[in-house]
């Protein structure tokens, strides 16, 4: 069996190399090819394109890319013309996924959408895009199943897969082998920064997050304060102040042995949820983008935890409000205040029940196989 498949970012990655395997031990003979990165191509994946090569996000951002994706889908195109393969399958990055679902469902090929785009937060019309070009949607928040299919579009809900792994890691985790690694010492706070995996947001959001880092610093001179960038950003990693720690992969370990995360909007913020990790939120992104966004959500948070919740769990700061002195009083009052975090703490585990169980890669293999087999 042939399957296509598509990823543009790093959690996508791991996500799809879970499913990869869980379709392996279904399939005999299984050979998959496209994009994606380092986690896939361990699983035994073909990787046609690398996602270094298109590790941006945001509107205005990518629009200067426009090159680099035109490129990227000439030849994702025509791999699909040339393979035609049994199955194609998309996760996540719609602005570079969704053009491409729509050659795969011209040249007949099924097509599985997983970890859909959130047309239930901003950009509605994608809608009708994935009711003619995609036979399946497999969804990893409850609620985006009844909004699918209400409007008129397969999908199922399989659950997050990032439960599986996060679970996994807290399972494994030895806290005093990780402090010895990464030079910790457990009896003193300890910060994590996370500017974002993408080359524009590290770029957008790395100097005020340090000066944030730099404030607590000065103030809290035993505060331990570590850079965790994603594998994607390991090749040209930036200058940090000798008091800041640069952690480039083993990211969930050095979460967890976190007192407090700073972090931009996105999947790591449902990391830190499952890893129960207190947390606040912040971002400065292009105007333009930021403003074309806003005008276009229909979500009242930034933060995928709140809405998960329906709560204002975590404290989330945005553009203007993104200031290193209004950010470093938000992360001391926590790290002063024990009882905050616990409240915090006790309200992610809520909030992460929400999310299913482990088998969420099995769930979407067994999906993938009927999409396939349906065709």
């Amino acid at each position: 069996m042939k399957v296509f498949l598509s990823t543009a970012d790093a959690s996508g990655d791991l996500h799809a190399a879970a499913l990869v395997e869980a379709l392996g031990k279904r399939c005999d003979g299984l050979r998959t090819f496209g994009l994606g990165g380092d986690a896939l191509k361990a699983a035994g994946f073909e990787v046609l394109v690398h996602q270094n090569e298109i590790a941006v996000g945001g509107l205005i951002e990518q629009l200067r890319s426009t090159g680099v994706f035109l490129r990227i889908y000439t030849k994702l195109r025509s791999a699909l013309k040339t393979e035609k393969p049994d199955l194609a399958i998309f996760i996540d990055s719609p602005d570079l996924n969704m053009p491409i679902t729509r050659v795969a469902h011209s040249f007949g090929i099924p097509v599985l959408y997983y970890i859909a785009p959130q047309v239930w937060a901003w950009r509605t019309g994608r809608v009708r895009k994935l009711r003619r070009r995609v036979d399946h949607v497999g969804v990893i928040f409850e609620f985006e199943e009844k909004f699918l299919r209400e409007n008129g579009v397969n999908a199922t809900f399989v659950g997050h897969p990032l439960v599986a792994r996060i679970n996994e890691v807290k399972r494994a985790l030895d806290r005093e082998q990780v402090a010895r690694e990464l030079e910790i010492d457990l009896s003193r706070p300890v910060l994590s920064l996370l500017p974002g995996s993408r080359r524009n947001e590290l770029a957008s959001n790395l100097a005020y997050f340090l000066e944030t880092a730099e404030i607590l610093h000065r103030l809290r001179p035993s505060l331990q304060i570590q850079l965790l960038l994603a594998p994607t950003l390991a090749d040209r990693p930036p200058e940090v102040p000798d008091y800041v720690r640069l952690v480039i992969g083993q990211t969930h370990e050095a979460m967890a042995v976190s007192t407090m995360l700073l972090a931009v909007p996105g999947t790591v913020t449902l990391e830190a949820a499952m890893l129960e990790v207190p947390m606040v939120v912040a971002i400065r992104t292009n105007r333009l983008s930021f403003g074309i966004i806003r005008r276009l959500s229909r979500v009242p948070s930034s933060c995928m935890v709140n809405l998960i919740a329906d709560a204002p769990i975590v404290p989330e700061r945005l553009q203007e409000q993104a200031r290193p002195v209004t950010l470093a009083a938000l992360l001391g009052d926590y790290l002063d205040h024990p009882k905050k975090r616990e409240e915090m703490r006790a309200q992610l585990a809520q909030a992460i029940q929400r999310l299913g169980g482990e088998r969420a890669a099995d769930r979407a293999a067994e999906l993938a196989l009927k999409v396939a087999h349906r065709a």
